[in-house]
């Protein structure tokens, strides 16, 4: 499960991190209180932020906790990736105002899960 989440997580953080969709989540005012040079090193956070967060579920995925094999936790993974992505374009495509808040929530759940061995 939080294999799913942080990829979630991670694919919102890269989709808001591209104008139009942060745009459309946050309102055009977010550009105009930064000024040039503020947006786009916010939207440059945003993009590492995404990729690091999927590296780190990978990482999670590559070393799992107990006697399941690596391969088949990758496996897991990159099905995980594949559905969380298409929830993350959904969400930013059908409800943007709201995809900071579920990322944020999916970003908190999966540490939670994945310190809990969940």
């Amino acid at each position: 499960m939080s294999d799913f989440l942080l990829c979630f997580a991670a694919w919102s953080a890269i989709a808001l991190s591209m104008d139009r969709h942060h745009e459309d989540a946050l309102g055009d005012a977010w550009a105009r209180t930064l000024g040039h040079d503020g947006a786009a090193r916010r939207l440059q956070h945003l993009r590492r932020a995404g990729w690091l967060l999927l590296g780190l579920s990978l990482w999670q995925a590559a070393h799992p906790a107990g006697s399941a094999p690596a391969s088949l936790s990758v496996t897991t993974w990159a099905v995980a990736l594949s559905v969380a992505a298409v929830a993350a374009t959904a969400a930013v495509t059908w409800q943007p105002r709201r995809t900071p808040a579920l990322a944020g929530c999916a970003l908190a759940a999966g540490l939670v899960a994945w310190l809990g061995g969940w």
